[in-house]
């Protein structure tokens, strides 16, 4: 199967947005809806800054000389809004194999210090920004470097670059991303659920951001067959128990990485990543 990504697919992620309401109300009620903190963004309209495209992004990463980390991710960002300009420096997006993250960071502000981020910003900040001084920030394209920085470099440019990233959880940022199961049982406490009850709810949770994701990935072509789930222990981390929860574990492959925000070696990383990408 083909798994590049067509300009109307691309097109697709931007104009598309999320109907987080219509689809929340098929698996929540109202008032769990409203003991949830979720970001407004979720309602949105895609020419507002609710698109599939501002809550996601592609392992592509430009090649900058001499550049400060906030300058080359913001070129990079607008590199990925630009198809035509992805044309001419040959950059090819895939979705065969997707990068799959919980949730974002609660302090994962958009490049323009905004809660609403840029179509496909979301994974390429390095630095932020504030009173003129600039704070790392982890992301994905540590990857990258393993690959680049251990002589696989072919294997990046021919395999990983432009692979489709995204998160499970939108709109519900969480310093770490198992503090969603954490305030999730704040709510049993507040509606006073019992354990069956929560139970319930939560598995219900867990469905509605799978419908939200398996949608999005059918916007690209129904063309994925694994999730690269980006947390190495698949018994631990918390985007297989949602991955478990929705059933989207039956309909895709499943395979884990480390995080880019922990610290493997880059020869480990890169066994893993050879690994993930070896499943058809």
């Amino acid at each position: 199967m083909n798994t590049v990504i067509t300009k109307n697919e691309y097109q697709a992620l931007k104009e598309n947005g999320l109907n987080f309401q219509e689809v929340a109300k098929k698996y929540l009620t109202e008032t769990e809806l409203k003991e949830i903190n979720f970001l407004e963004t979720l309602n949105f309209k895609p020419e507002e800054g609710g698109s599939f495209a501002n809550f996601s992004s592609f392992a592509y990463w430009k090649n900058s000389i001499h550049k400060k980390a906030f300058d080359q991710a913001n070129e990079n960002i607008q590199l990925l809004q630009d198809w035509d300009k992805m044309q001419e420096e040959n950059v090819e997006l895939k979705a065969g194999y997707v990068l799959l993250g919980v949730n974002a960071g609660a302090k994962g502000m958009g490049i323009k210090g905004l809660e609403t981020f840029e179509h496909f910003e979301m994974f390429q900040i390095r630095s932020l920004k504030k009173n003129n001084k600039s704070t790392a920030v982890k992301s994905p394209i540590r990857y990258k470097n393993a690959l680049i920085n251990t002589g696989n470099e072919a294997f990046y440019n021919e395999v990983v670059s432009g692979t489709y990233m995204t998160d499970f959880i939108k709109g519900l940022p969480t310093p770490y991303g198992p503090d969603i199961k954490k305030n999730l049982k704040k709510i049993k406490t507040n509606l006073k659920y019992n354990n069956a009850q929560f139970k319930n709810f939560y598995s219900n949770f867990c469905k509605l951001f799978g419908e939200i994701l398996n949608t999005e990935l059918q916007l690209l072509g129904g063309k994925t067959h694994t999730l690269i789930v980006m947390g190495k222990n698949p018994k631990t981390c918390i985007v297989n128990e949602f991955l478990k929860e929705s059933g989207l574990d039956q309909q895709y492959n499943v395979v884990n990485i480390s995080h880019y925000s922990g610290s493997p070696k880059q020869v480990d990383l890169v066994e893993e990543l050879k690994n993930a990408y070896s499943i058809k």
